[in-house]
């Protein structure tokens, strides 16, 4: 009986040494989830800062050619 029992415990000792492997793993896994979130979010941050640069740029000159255009076509008249 005692030699059954034996051979369970050892038995289901590598399965409970995978397991904690596994769980070991799994922490490895979040802990490098949680940094590339954080990347992540920092990235998105600049990127969102470049796009309204980029279209206050646009917005600029789009004002200037529409100013010369105008400016041009009001000169023309007289």
């Amino acid at each position: 009986m005692f030699v059954d029992i034996a051979m369970l415990v050892e038995s289901q000792g590598g399965m409970i040494d995978r397991i904690e492997s596994n769980m070991d793993q799994s922490v490895g896994f979040v802990e490098r989830a949680v940094a590339d979130t954080k990347k992540a979010a920092k990235f998105q941050q600049e990127a969102r800062r470049k796009l309204v640069i980029i279209i206050v740029i646009v917005v600029i000159l789009v004002i200037i050619v529409a100013l010369a255009i105008g400016l041009s076509v009001g000169l023309n008249k007289r």
